[in-house]
């Protein structure tokens, strides 16, 4: 029953791998989201080989002078696997290849990294297990034959993979614009991976801790006492930050929580619980101090699992003879040994590690270039998109499989996203260039970090934004949807698109040759915001564009649902003030009071051809002093009809713009001299009009103005 016990907790040991995994893939840009999977995923199976075909022997081979095992031959490893201690170890050894590849997270070259991470699974891990750690009476590495007491693996395992991954993370640097203007908010995607890793590696530290346990009904306490040091290293954590009033806590008390289970590995089934409470309260709040130091060196902490692996680990190592019930040396003595042990292990983990990255920096590429760094390493390294930012540049590649018209029209497209992405890229990179440049000449490094934050928040609007127009670009992309409208609204979409775009791509390009010319904060901050406006423009358009793509088919919208549309009117009132105050212009919505003006007809579409009438509208008004724009809505003298009308005092339609608007096809040259950003929204509201059954008259003349009429047929009750 006891080995069936220790063999279930001993395969809770696959937790950590997994656990990792899952917090790091909430850690990381989405575009890189990939690209970390599959690290990790290598570095495991990296460790598991070459932990059965050199390093188990270097570990639990016959000891030469407590330094290297040796005597056992590849051929005999088969047979060494031979109990559930043998099961963790495996799955413990893994843990430092993969920090070490987790810490080159982002910005490291892929095969390069498995290098170093073959040289932790071949050489640091082995070594240091066998120094610290007793595999038989017979066999005793030096550390742990003077007394050092590390039965979980604290400090062999973890502390020593918080200083591999701490070397390599040196040696490879930050990623590009981590520090300073992204200090305090590591970026990631998913919280909720990343704390759900966070719950997985604490559950398995506990059933593997339990596994240490001697006797079945003495497991149960065992889970307890991890889970209560991990408990009160989280509490003590938020209590610490609330009381300085810190609002970037959720980060803290992630890692803090993760390193108070750390820190009972060494000794969770040898104190009682009132200890491993202490010691999670020590634990936790070393994790944060050291993760705020790392941080204030810019030492990037990817996960921030070097300031958890490093607090927990030496916490645990340090006070394992102050709580180890039933020690059986002298304090003093065991803390010298203690000491003796965390020195020599973490020395060899580091230095070792990274003399080896120097090398691979130096002459083998460690790091990816800036550029592929911007790219996303999903795509660099395994030719896979998984972020809007970048996800179009896949149809550029896969243009040459297309053939005919729609070859070129992806082609033709996908240029356009790729040089938007490019454009957005460009315009952060220099952000981050120019924001780091005012930084270091700042004299008010305070109010420099708070003008970052700003920059920083902005910057994110314009990505949002950015990934926005990009996904409605990928819709425009579709050329099988769009071809169904026929080749001639084909070619028209394309060309109106390029033309809707190329006002932001222009205005992209402005502000990023002017960020380098900036010498102030605030004004970098006012760039990054007017970019994201003319962002949002742009993608509005493209949005209206999609929808009258859409719009062009049959049913796009049903006339089988009845809708009031004085209530309608009544309910889009607000919205339709706000729109106006938005453009800083006045509005005047005349409509009955009383409810019973019913037409056939889907609701929605009756929203937009009300919104976009007065958008169309006030896009032409020159001034708020001129007359406001004028909704009305009413019932036909002959009682069959209700008719709903938009006047506007501003700039009059031609002649051109109003074939445009009832049949956009008919004018397919010269289109840039057809001002498309005004005129779009009511191309829309003829189609919408039309779908719905209503029937639509426009006129406009030199100052007197445009009247927009629709007329939709009366429902009467019975």
């Amino acid at each position: 029953m006891l080995e069936l016990a220790q063999l279930l907790m001993s395969t809770a040991g696959f937790g950590l791998p997994l656990g990792i995994l899952l917090l790091m893939s909430g850690r990381v840009k989405i575009r890189n989201e990939l690209d970390t999977l599959i690290r990790i995923l290598s570095a495991f199976c990296l460790s598991m080989v070459c932990s059965w075909l050199v390093g188990f022997g270097l570990f639990s081979g016959f000891s030469y002078v407590g330094l290297i095992g040796m005597g056992q031959s590849v051929g005999a490893r088969i047979e060494q696997i031979s109990s559930p201690h043998d099961l963790q170890t495996l799955f413990m050894f893994s843990v430092p290849p993969i920090l070490v590849t987790a810490a080159m997270a982002e910005r490291g070259n892929f095969v390069v990294g498995s290098v170093l991470v073959a040289v932790v699974a071949l050489f640091v891990v082995p070594l240091s297990a066998h120094w610290g750690w007793t595999d038989s009476s017979a066999i005793t590495g030096w550390v742990a034959g003077k007394g050092f007491e590390d039965e979980g693996g604290a400090v062999v395992i973890f502390a020593s993979a918080g200083f591999v991954a701490l070397a390599a993370s040196l040696t490879i640097g930050p990623r590009s614009g981590r520090f300073p203007l992204n200090s305090k908010h590591p970026q990631g995607h998913s919280p909720t991976f990343h704390v759900l890793g966070a719950i997985v590696m604490v559950l398995s530290l506990a059933f593997v801790c339990a596994g240490q346990a001697e006797q079945v009904r003495a497991m149960p306490a065992v889970i307890f006492k991890v889970l209560l040091g991990s408990c009160f290293a989280f509490v003590s954590a938020m209590l610490l930050l609330i009381l300085r009033k810190s609002k970037d806590i959720a980060m803290d008390l992630v890692t803090a929580g993760v390193a108070g289970g750390i820190a009972l590995t060494a000794f969770a089934p040898h104190t009682a619980p009132a200890s491993a409470a202490l010691t999670g309260i020590f634990a936790g709040s070393f994790a944060i101090g050291l993760r705020r130091i790392l941080s204030a060196v810019e030492i990037d902490d990817p996960g921030d699992l070097i300031a958890m692996f490093l607090s927990g680990g030496l916490i645990s190592g340090l006070l394992a003879p102050v709580l180890w019930l039933g020690g059986g040396q002298g304090l003093l003595n065991q803390l010298v040994m203690q000491l003796t042990g965390i020195i020599a292990i973490s020395a060899w983990s580091f230095g070792v590690t990274f003399l080896v990255a120097q090398l691979l920096f130096r002459f083998a590429g460690l790091r990816v270039s800036e550029g592929d760094e911007a790219r996303g390493l999903s795509r660099v390294h395994f030719d896979m998109q998984s972020e809007p930012d970048f996800f179009l540049t896949q149809f550029m590649d896969n243009a040459h499989t297309q053939s005919g018209h729609e070859q070129a029209g992806k082609g033709q497209l996908s240029r356009l996203a790729i040089i938007f992405s490019q454009s957005i890229v460009d315009l952060r990179t220099e952000t981050h260039r120019a924001t780091e440049r005012i930084l270091s000449m700042s004299p008010d490094a305070k109010h420099g970090v708070a003008m970052a934050a700003r920059i920083r928040l902005a910057e994110n609007t314009l990505r949002v934004k950015s990934e926005d127009i990009l996904l409605l670009l990928g819709g425009a992309l579709d050329c099988d949807k769009m071809a169904v409208n026929g080749a001639g609204f084909l070619r028209w979409a394309k060309n109106v698109l390029e033309i809707l775009m190329e006002p932001a791509l222009r205005d992209l390009e402005q502000f990023t040759r002017h960020l380098p010319l900036q010498a102030e904060l605030e004004e970098l901050e006012n760039i990054i915001l007017a970019a994201a406006d003319t962002v949002e423009r742009c993608a509005h358009q493209v949005d209206l564009l999609g929808d009258l793509s859409d719009s062009q088919k049959q049913g796009f919208f049903s006339r089988d649902h009845k809708c009031d549309l004085a209530a309608l009117l009544q309910e889009q009132s607000t919205l339709l003030q706000t729109l106006a105050d938005i453009h800083n212009s006045p509005i005047q919505i005349d409509c009955p009071v009383d409810a019973g003006l019913i037409v056939a007809g889907d609701a929605n579409a009756f929203k937009r051809i009300l919104t976009l009438s007065a958008e169309g509208a006030l896009n032409r008004l020159l001034s708020k002093d001129g007359k406001p724009v004028r909704i009305e809505l009413r019932e036909h003298t002959s009682g069959r009809h209700i008719v709903f009308e938009c006047l506007d005092t501003g700039s009059a339609l031609t002649a051109r713009q109003i074939r445009a608007i009832i049949d956009p096809t008919t004018e397919n040259h010269a289109l840039e001299e057809l001002g498309l950003p005004q005129i779009l929204p009511l191309m829309l509201v003829a189609r919408l009009v039309d779908a719905i059954g209503g029937e639509l008259s426009l006129s406009s003349e030199h100052g007197l103005g445009t009247m927009l009429q629709c007329r939709f047929r009366m429902l009467h009750s019975i």
